[in-house]
C-alpha cells in the first residue's frame, strides 16, 4: 500500500526548501530533505531515498515514524547520543596535567598507578590512551638511552671525531 506523502506531509515544498537551507549541514538537514523529496513527488517512496541520501531504509522509517507521530517539530528534535562521563575528575587531570609537563610519567602505565594512587580513579592501559586521545594528549618522553651509556664518553667522542 502506498502512503501519499503529498497529503500527508502538511507543509509546503518551499517551506521545507527553506528549513533544509537553515539546517544544511547538521543531522536535521538530511531528515527535512526526505520529507520534501517526498511531498515533491520526485520519489514514490522512502525506498527509492536510500540510495540518494545514504541512510538505510529502517533509518527513514524511523524518520518517518517521528514525523507522524510529532510532526515537524519532532523531526528537527535531535538528541546527541553521548557516552558515559569521564571518571576523571577537573582537579586530578590539572594534577596529571602538571605531572606529564614536570616529566615525571613516560609511559601510560606510570599515569594509570598515579592516578590509582592519588585519585582513587581506575582506568585501564586503553581507557587511558582514549583519554589522552580525546584530549589530544601526547606523552613527551625523550630518547631511549641504553643503560650502560656513559655520558663522559660520548662527550669526548663528539669532541675527538672528525665531523666537526
Amino acid at each position: 500500500m502506498w502512503i501519499n506523502y503529498t497529503q500527508q506531509i502538511q507543509e509546503s515544498v518551499s517551506q521545507l526548501e527553506a528549513l533544509e537551507r537553515q539546517h544544511r549541514g547538521r543531522a536535521t538537514g538530511d531528515r527535512i530533505q526526505m520529507l520534501r523529496l517526498l511531498k515533491s513527488g520526485s520519489f514514490r517512496s522512502r525506498r527509492e531515498l536510500v540510495p540518494l541520501l545514504g541512510y538505510c531504509e529502517r533509518q527513514l522509517q524511523r524518520w518517518w515514524a517521528s514525523y507522524r507521530q510529532g510532526g515537524l517539530a519532532a523531526v528537527l528534535e535531535y538528541q546527541r547520543h553521548t557516552g558515559s562521563q569521564e571518571r576523571i575528575t577537573v582537579s586530578a587531570w590539572k594534577a596529571l596535567n602538571e605531572e606529564l609537563q614536570a616529566g615525571r610519567m613516560a609511559r601510560l602505565k606510570d599515569v594509570r598507578a598515579y592516578l590509582q594512587a592519588r585519585w582513587k580513579v581506575r582506568y585501564s592501559i586503553g581507557g587511558l590512551s582514549r583519554l589522552f586521545q580525546r584530549h589530544k594528549v601526547k606523552l613527551k618522553t625523550g630518547r631511549r638511552r641504553h643503560r650502560r651509556a656513559s655520558l663522559q664518553e660520548q662527550e669526548a667522542f663528539k669532541k675527538t671525531s672528525r665531523s666537526s
